[in-house]
């Protein structure tokens, strides 16, 4: 687009007697442009000949999205509705004549009120650990595999165990569990999980659960209380879950070298000894101190 300094370089070089084709070539613009600049001293803002028709996305319309989030909410979560995929639906199930962006800025804010909420909680000292597994290549001499990792961590001092199982049958989780445990010195009187197979073999209403035997037996033998999250909801053990991303990203990066499962776990419980001396933003004990209350 030229700007006003282009319109007055074109009609000084018409006044000192070049020709239009002679500016057209000598400043790189079609000669419409050239005439364009000749006829006004700057360039004039575009207007329309007619209004263009305004197209809204109808109360109509909003409430029909309304109702597809909503039955979106039964569905598989990667079946649900993109913003993409409503507004082809839109256009050529309800003749929607308007714009993606207006049906994109909707989606957006009615995901925005509908999303949850997550409030911190707080727990009393030794009330709560958290288990999950995590999965991290290493490199063995026979080659790079990977290994389930076993994690327990204090919901209050995020003190974290971490054991490198051989798989994650009910004996791998047992065994490591009564690792966590000697480690720590210390039981909580919970213990979550999320729903694995191995551990809950069976999810009834609510938080109720049928439990694999051995791990009844071990939470008697323990005297912890065996406790499960809601289906779908890891968020409810946050903690342990940003351990998780933590062996991922810090532990296990560069990937870790090891000349099997022992040798592995030394280093391990290496990395979760040094960070019980670390002292999380906004507590004034170190991890270890908090552990130890």
């Amino acid at each position: 687009m030229l700007k006003v300094e282009d319109y007055g370089r074109i009609r000084r070089a018409h006044r000192d007697g070049m020709g239009i084709r002679e500016i057209a070539r000598t400043f790189g613009h079609s000669r419409r442009k050239i005439r364009e600049a000749l006829q006004a001293p700057e360039p004039q803002p575009y207007t329309l000949t007619q209004p263009r028709p305004r197209r809204v996305l109808t109360e109509v319309h909003q409430q029909w999205i309304d109702a597809v989030l909503a039955a979106d909410e039964q569905a598989p979560p990667k079946q649900r509705h993109l913003a993409t995929q409503l507004f082809r639906r839109l256009r050529d199930e309800e003749h929607y004549a308007g714009s993606y962006d207006q049906v994109r800025r909707y989606v957006a804010a009615r995901r925005g009120r509908r999303r949850e909420t997550f409030l911190p909680l707080s727990y009393e000292p030794g009330q709560r650990a958290e288990s999950d597994f995590g999965h991290i290549w290493v490199d063995f001499p026979e080659g790079r595999r990977q290994v389930p990792v076993l994690l327990v961590t204090w919901a209050y001092s995020n003190a974290t165990f971490m054991i490198a199982l051989p798989s994650e049958k009910t004996e791998a989780i047992l065994h490591g569990t009564v690792e966590a445990l000697a480690f720590f010195g210390a039981v909580p009187r919970e213990l979550w999980w999320d729903n694995p197979k191995t551990v809950a073999t069976t999810i009834l209403a609510g938080r109720q659960r049928e439990l694999n035997r051995r791990w009844q037996a071990l939470a008697s033998h323990y005297r912890f209380d065996p406790l499960f999250c809601l289906p779908a909801r890891g968020n409810e053990k946050s903690h342990v879950e940003n351990r998780v991303k933590l062996l991922e990203r810090q532990w296990a990066t560069p990937v870790p070298q090891a000349n099997d499962l022992a040798d592995l776990n030394a280093y391990l419980r290496h990395c979760c000894q040094r960070d019980w001396q670390r002292t999380i933003a906004g507590q004034s004990e170190t991890i270890g101190g908090a552990l130890r209350m």
